[in-house]
Parts: C-alpha cells; structure tokens; sequence
C-alpha cells in the first residue's frame, strides 16, 4: 500500500481491505468491471480531494459522471489518460480494480505480477516485443493460417445434411465461430 499510504484517508481504505499485509479481503459483493472501476476512480478522486473539474479536457464530465456510475467502460487509451490526471500509477489503479474482483489485497495482486513479469522477462518476452516494431512502427502481422480444406469440405457436408453450424461445430469438434466462418464457403 505504500503507493497510495500518503494519503490522510488511507486509513478508510485500509478499513475496507483489512489488516492483513497480504491476503486481505475487501468487503463488496460480486461487482462487474464498470462498478470495479467506478468505486476505484470515486475513492482516488475524493482521497485526492479532486472534483470533475480536474479531469476537464481529459474526459468530458458526462462520461467521467458514467464511468463514476458504473455504466459505461473505459478504453485503455482513457484510463491512461485518467490515471496521469490523478497523478497516479495505471497500474495502481488497475491494481484497485483487481482487488476488489479477486478480493485480495492489491499490494499482493503487485507481487504476483511483479513474478509474472520477471518471468516474461527471462523467458524473452522484451525481444519478442522488439522483434513486433520495425523502422519505429508496428510491424504488419502475419496472415493466420489457411482453411483446413478438409475441415472446409466436412462443414459444407453437414451443412448440406441440414445441420445447424452449433451441431456441426460439436459434431467436428471445431469452435463455432471457425464452422461459421467455413459456413459461408458452402
């Protein structure tokens, strides 16, 4: 919590977390992605002493006032931009969110991606994204692979049989958005 502890109000956050340093559970009940959001962004704005006006030219304020609510998402373009607002970290903010889906402590969420995150390192994941830029843009990425002509034939087979693609996708084994997409060439 040391990212956020200097804070008058941390206290009132730490109440809802609990006094565990790790494994802590926050007190809410299931919520979806947009509440997540919106409790987080409420609690940084008031611990920050901030009102709408502050995000003013980074969110228009009826979208601040959706996202606050819980009725609409934010794209990531969006939240990095909110989060260099309140002058906090992305990933803090992220790391809030978190906590209260998984209901753990979001310094524990922190270290475990901190491992994860070593862990892409050393198995190459830093080349692997080098090797994605070329000449300072985003290299095209490569086409997928080409239709099975076999599996092709096979869902023009059942479709002729009068089959509907959901019982030729369990029929083939194959997800349905692949049969639907085989569909069309039949």
């Amino acid at each position: 919590m040391a990212i956020i502890s200097k804070y008058p109000t941390i206290n009132n956050y730490r109440y809802l977390v609990g006094h565990c340093e790790y494994g802590s559970i926050l007190h809410f009940e299931k919520l979806n992605v947009k509440e997540e959001l919106a409790v987080t962004l409420r609690a940084i704005r008031q611990m920050k002493g901030l009102g709408y006006e502050a995000l003013a030219g980074t969110i228009s304020q009826s979208n601040l006032s959706l996202l606050e609510q819980g009725k609409i998402q934010a794209t990531l373009p969006t939240l990095v931009k909110i989060a260099e607002t309140l002058d906090i970290n992305l990933l803090t903010l992220l790391a809030l969110c978190l906590a209260i889906r998984d209901k753990e402590a979001p310094e524990h969420l922190i270290k475990n991606a901190q491992k994860e995150l070593q862990g892409f390192i050393e198995s190459g994941g830093l080349k692997i994204m080098e090797d994605q830029i070329q000449d300072g843009a985003l290299k095209k990425r490569s086409r997928g692979t080409r239709a099975d002509a076999q599996r092709v034939s096979a869902v023009v087979e059942l479709k002729k049989r009068g089959m509907t693609q959901a019982e030729a996708a369990r029929e083939l084994g194959l997800p349905t958005s692949t049969v639907q997409r085989y569909w069309q060439k039949g």
